[in-house]
């Protein structure tokens, strides 16, 4: 280890600045001149021995020949290296007390120090060269000095290492370059150490032929490729081998995120499919697995608001979500009664994480931010450890509930149980089964270091600070809604070759003109009213309904559009009577094909084409999280299944105005297009 003094000449750091001692008084203060400026400056001793204590001023060593100070101390080194440096400083001491006043010649030299070997028990004599050379690096190094760690190969081999130092600096730089964050990795080992001989061959072919006095490379062995490999840092050496998506989770630090300290101060939004098959309730026809999205708090890691049903991640499932979440669950006590517990989560959050998927980069979450003056935030993709609370839940779900249910999907190569063949379970029982689970056992066991379980975190973390509703559950419909421009005249609004009209409506056009450039806001699971309002101006949303009401009625915009190309496609034109005739046709259609054998991919189709999902139950939550009517499949049902008989009159997933029986005809089969459209084709 260096050392150094307060001496004239001496190097010192203090608060940014660097000074020399020049000169010592007679009452012990130092003068010291401040190298950037060339001042002089006093120093009292004991201002600066209290500077040196706080560790405000530090020292450079004495006597510096520019070269760093080792910074592994001799207890911090290997045993190997311990053992090196302990022999070598033995040595040195017993060699100096020898040489103590006497002067030898090279020979003498050679042989005093053969004779301090074999004293010390040396396995062979220690050179002359040896000698100077550890003295040398004790001078410079201290006793870490005589660790005597090799700089770097020597001689024919130093060009090819510096190649193969190369190849590596090049390959980890293309791997950090790699624009698809899963990529596969971009070279191995054994490639790289094959480009080094390529690079090799090609340099000595290059010497050969200049005809010069440059001596011809070799190629490093395996050993020497694997410690040029080893110089790199271990999260480079992952993204070349591994891939930037692996070294991003081997090396990912804490979240680095601010933690809140109430509820709904954070929410964590994630979607996926549930390894469940869901079957169709009377006909027991599997519609495939649905879809499952939810907002969790992360203070009390107690999901606030969830979809489930067929429709994919978009627009849709993430307002449903947040509409359950944003309104109390009072309907829990009254639908279902044998749950013991209440709903208590609920509430508008102030900041949400969410993926950083397509599918949540839109317009209509930037304006919910803004409406509901809520914090938007993206995560890095494929970090799930950023929503750790979100995405531990959907596991822990899995892992206590779904995997013990008939129709839960094995992983590969489980070929003995088939969920088509084995499940039996309707939408709206693996409904009331998740509602069971979260209220009456996740929110109610103790969790975490605390041992507090999340029912009594959110009681916790609402004390203080409340939950924020909406002041009027009317509030919600435009709330959480999708915005396309249109344009209002004496027919009303329209939308998707629909036509909305209202008194309000028409004195809009009475104050601002008689047509007008509008906004329009619309639920998309239920295209029986619209919102409308005329952008930049004072007025308001306006509600309007739409003139083809028994049409419209919990009709959503999936099912609209396939009107539509039926209606365009059997019918010529899109008109109201031929949406009607195109509505039916479909209805039709869906009835034909659920009793037939089909593949799970039509059938999610179906359903999602039938709107089987909570968008058409807790979309009918009012402000009191009383539940209303439901609409769209469930119409005329209740959300418990366990209330009403197991086989009902009529086929509860299609239309409720139209009882539909099981047909004896050979049955059409629906094709569905890649647009996800229905189509007719031939029997």
């Amino acid at each position: 280890m260096r050392f150094a003094s307060f001496s004239i000449g001496t190097l010192f750091d203090f608060d940014g600045r660097r000074y020399r001692l020049v000169n010592r008084l007679d009452d012990g203060a130092w003068q010291a001149v401040d190298i950037e400026t060339n001042r002089l400056v006093e120093w009292p001793w004991n201002d600066m021995a209290a500077a040196y204590e706080a560790n405000h001023l530090s020292l450079a060593p004495t006597h510096s020949d520019g070269r760093a100070e080792p910074a592994t101390p001799v207890r911090d080194m290997s045993q190997r290296q311990q053992e090196k440096v302990l022999s070598r400083a033995r040595f040195l001491e017993a060699a100096a007390a020898r040489l103590r006043g006497h002067r030898v010649n090279r020979a003498d030299l050679a042989g005093l120090l053969a004779e301090v070997s074999d004293a010390l028990g040396f396995a062979k004599p220690v050179s002359v060269a040896s000698y100077y050379r550890w003295k040398k690096s004790e001078e410079r190094g201290g006793t870490q000095g005589l660790a005597g760690n090799k700089m770097g190969p020597k001689g024919r081999h130093c060009s090819g290492v510096a190649i193969a130092r190369q190849v590596v600096r090049e390959q980890i730089l293309a791997a950090h370059q790699t624009r698809k964050v899963g990529a596969a990795p971009v070279a191995t080992l054994k490639s790289m150490q094959r480009e080094t001989r390529r690079r090799i061959q090609s340099e000595n072919a290059r010497r050969r032929e200049t005809g010069g006095s440059q001596p011809l490379l070799s190629a490093p062995s395996p050993s020497t490729f694997h410690r040029v490999w080893k110089e790199f840092s271990a999260e480079d050496r992952s993204v070349v081998v591994g891939g930037k998506n692996a070294a991003r989770h081997l090396y990912r630090g804490g979240r680095g995120l601010a933690q809140p300290h109430a509820c709904l101060d954070l929410a964590e939004y994630d979607e996926t499919r549930v390894p469940m098959f869901v079957f169709e309730e009377s006909l027991g026809i599997p519609l495939g697995r649905p879809w499952l999205s939810w907002y969790v708090d992360v203070y009390s890691d107690a999901p606030t608001g969830f979809y489930l049903g067929f429709e994919p991640p978009g627009d849709l499932t993430i307002t449903s979500a947040l509409r359950h979440s944003c309104l109390p669950k009072a309907y829990v006590a009254r639908e279902y009664p044998d749950i013991a517990n209440t709903y208590a989560p609920a509430g508008i959050p102030r900041k949400v994480t969410f993926d950083n998927g397509l599918s949540q980069w839109s317009n209509t979450i930037e304006a919910l931010g803004l409406d509901l003056k809520m914090s938007i935030q993206y995560a890095t993709p494929r970090t799930p450890w950023f929503k750790p609370r979100v995405e531990g839940m959907f596991n822990l779900l899995n892992q206590t509930i779904l995997r013990e249910l008939p129709g839960f999907v094995l992983g590969k190569g489980m070929h003995e149980y088939d969920p088509q063949k084995h499940g039996c379970i309707g939408l709206r029982h693996l409904l009331y089964l998740l509602h069971v689970w979260l209220v009456d056992i996740y929110l109610q066991e103790p969790r975490g270091m605390l041992l507090k379980s999340p029912a009594a975190a959110w009681e916790e973390g609402t004390r203080e600070f409340p939950p924020d509703f909406l002041p009027r559950s009317h509030d919600l419909d435009f709330v959480f809604g999708i915005v396309r421009s249109g344009r209002l005249d004496h027919r009303g609004v329209r939308l998707e070759n629909l036509w909305f009209q209202s008194p309000e409506l028409q004195a809009l056009r009475r104050q601002h003109g008689e047509k007008l450039g509008v906004e329009i806001k619309f639920d998309p699971s239920n295209l029986a009213y619209v919102h409308a309002r005329i952008p930049n101006r004072p007025t308001g949303w306006v509600r309007a309904e739409a003139v083809f009401k028994t049409y419209a009625q919990g009709l959503s915009l999936h099912r609209h559009k396939l009107n539509q190309r039926n209606a365009r496609e059997k019918f010529g034109e899109v008109s109201a009577t031929n949406l009607a005739r195109a509505h039916d046709f479909l209805h039709e259609l869906i009835a034909d094909a659920l009793p037939a054998a089909m593949s799970i991919r039509t059938n999610s189709l179906i359903a999602r084409a039938l709107g089987i999902g909570t968008q058409h139950a807790f979309n009918n939550l009012n402000h009191d999280g009383e539940l209303q009517k439901m609409s769209g499949p469930f119409a005329g049902s209740t959300l418990n299944p366990l209330s009403t008989p197991e086989v009902e009159a009529r086929n509860p997933s299609l239309s409720p105005s139209a009882p539909i029986a099981v047909p004896e005809r050979k049955r059409t089969i629906p094709a569905f297009d890649g647009d996800r459209l229905l189509g007719r084709r031939g029997s």
